[in-house]
Order: structure tokens, then sequence, then C-alpha cells
């Protein structure tokens, strides 16, 4: 267990998921009285807004702070969650070269939320980085091929030159690609990742069933409540990956716009508390930045996103929650 002073995790988003950088930043404050957070900003608006909020334990970096003539080329050429993707790996390193006094950089997903101190699934000093393993549920298994064992909503790295190694080459093969579609060896910036203990046998896979766990994996556990923690069997949530979770409406929320119906345990004990900390974070952007603040932007804009909606509440399996969000 690592039980370093200086760890920094970080996130990658622009005003779009800005509401769950924040959310994601007050419970890292409630789970760790160490760890710091680097809000990684794509656009000025959400420079702005956190500017604003002047958040604890927090650092604002603007796109153009780890930006490089590479980056900007192929972000011009690629979709807005592809040029997301690839700044993953820049955005690591950057902070890497900024922020010599952390040991561990860590970078998750903007759409995730700390139940505990996620430093405790951090690795002994042999390893270099750490990598989160999907752990599919078999009703997910046929992704694996694609998707890869590794996933890219949180990577590890030691701030070390062995850590910055893979980290390095990482970031060499998303400005390659990173493609949504996939190919039988690349998807996104994520099945990189296969090849990592290959290339650089000095990291480690987490054993930790509370890392990074997400609708993929959910339904391998018994979730239950002790002291407070919320726990898989018996391993504490660490680290939970709201995947798909889609804010229709201010007033409606598609908890997992998948093919599967979420668990009573897992709506309750998981996703009951992030709703009202997205709540949280609309109201202080709303009451610190007024009409600057990100509003929710409706995802049911044609017959066709009606449809879908239909068809899944037909079908029983739909994960539609009226809860207000936002004003």
């Amino acid at each position: 267990m690592q039980t370093a002073d200086s760890n920094v995790y970080c996130t990658v988003f622009d005003s779009g998921y800005l509401a769950q950088a924040i959310a994601l930043h007050a419970s890292l404050m409630r789970s760790s009285t160490r760890a710091r957070l680097a809000f990684i900003c794509m656009d000025e608006l959400s420079v702005e807004v956190l500017a604003r909020l002047s958040l604890e334990r927090a650092s604002i970096v603007p796109y153009a702070q780890f930006a490089t003539p590479e980056l900007d080329r192929v972000r011009g050429l690629r979709t807005h969650g592809e040029s997301i993707w690839t700044c993953k790996p820049f955005a690591l390193l950057h902070l890497a070269r900024t922020l010599e006094d952390a040991q561990w950089l860590v970078y998750v997903d903007a759409d995730t939320m700390f139940f505990g101190d996620p430093d405790a699934a951090l690795p002994g000093p042999r390893a270099h980085y750490l990598l989160a393993s999907h752990r599919f549920h078999p009703a997910f298994a046929s992704y694996e091929p694609t998707a890869g064992r590794y996933n890219a909503g949180y990577v590890a790295m030691r701030n070390t030159r062995e850590g910055a190694s893979a980290i390095e080459w990482w970031r060499e093969r998303c400005v390659e690609s990173c493609s949504a579609v996939p190919t039988a060896t690349t998807y996104a910036d994520q099945l990189y990742l296969d090849r990592l203990p290959e290339l650089f046998p000095f990291g480690e896979s987490s054993a930790h069933a509370g890392l990074n766990a997400a609708p993929w994996n959910i339904e391998r556990y018994r979730i239950t409540v002790s002291r407070d923690a919320v726990l898989l069997d018996d391993a504490p949530l660490l680290l939970y990956h709201f995947q798909s979770l889609r804010v229709l409406k201010p007033w409606l929320v598609d908890l997992y716009a998948g093919d599967r119906r979420l668990a009573g345990p897992v709506r309750r004990l998981i996703y009951a508390p992030y709703l009202e900390r997205l709540r949280a974070a609309y109201r202080a952007m709303r009451e610190t930045a007024g009409a600057r603040a990100p509003a929710v932007q409706s995802r049911l804009n044609s017959a066709r996103d009606w449809l879908r909606l239909g068809l899944g509440v037909a079908r029983g399996k739909h994960n539609l929650l009226l809860h207000r969000i936002a004003a």
C-alpha cells in the first residue's frame, strides 16, 4: 500500500463535463486528506468557472500549458472524443515535469467518483505504473477483444524515469491513432495498454475489485455497506466509473444507457450518492458563475432519441430516473 503525501490525480475534460469533474474533486476531498486533483481543461470556459470556485487541493491546467505542435496538429484531425483520449498521456507527462514532488500521477476519467482513499490501490516500490483490468462480467465478455483487458479510465504512473517511459510509449501510439473505429490492434487510446506489461515489465495490473468498478463488471459482486464503506463482496469500493450515464434533461437521468438493468443496491449505494454530488456541482457553478455556468445539454433532441428511450422502457431494461440535477 502506498502512503505518500503527494499523489496527484488528474482528469481531462471540457465544459460539457465540468459538473462531473467538480463532483469528482469533491469525492476525492472527502476520500483523501492528502491527494490533489489537477483539472486538465480543454476549453477556456472550464478554466474561468474553476478559477471562480477556488477549490482546495486543486490546480487548473489550461490546454495551452501542455499542448505541443504535434498535439495541436492531430487534434485538428480528430473528433472531440478522440482528442480528449489523445490528451491523457500528454497530461500525465506534463504533470510529471511540472510537479516534481508528486510520487504518483494518476489519470481518471471525469465521469468517475471516489468512494474510498484511492491511494490504497497503489502498488509498492517495484511497480512504476498501474493498470486497471476491466474484469468483465460474463455478459460483457464479448467486448474484451475490442476494448482490451485494461480500461483507460484509470492509468497511474510513478513519477520515475521508468514510469514516464511507459507513458511516453502510450503517448506516441495515441499520436499515431486514437480512432474510435476499432481494428485488430487499435481501439481509441485503450487497446495499446494491453501491450505495456510485455514491453515495460515493471508495472502491475491492479487486483483490487474496488478500483475502477463499472457497469461492465458490477454484476460480479454482492453490493453491501459496512461502516459507511460500500463493499464489493469484501473489497471496499474505491473508484466507480459511471460509463454511459446520461443526464438527458435537468430532471431526467439515464443511469446506464446500455442493455442491462442496474440492480437496486447498485442504484441506492453507488448511483444515488453520485447524483447528489452532480446536483451540488451544478448548484455551485450556478451560484459562482451565474449565466456563464454550463447548463445541462438536452440529449433528447430527435425522434430517434425518444424512440431509443421508448424501446428501453417497453423492454423493461431501461435505467431512467426522474431526478432533478440542475435548475
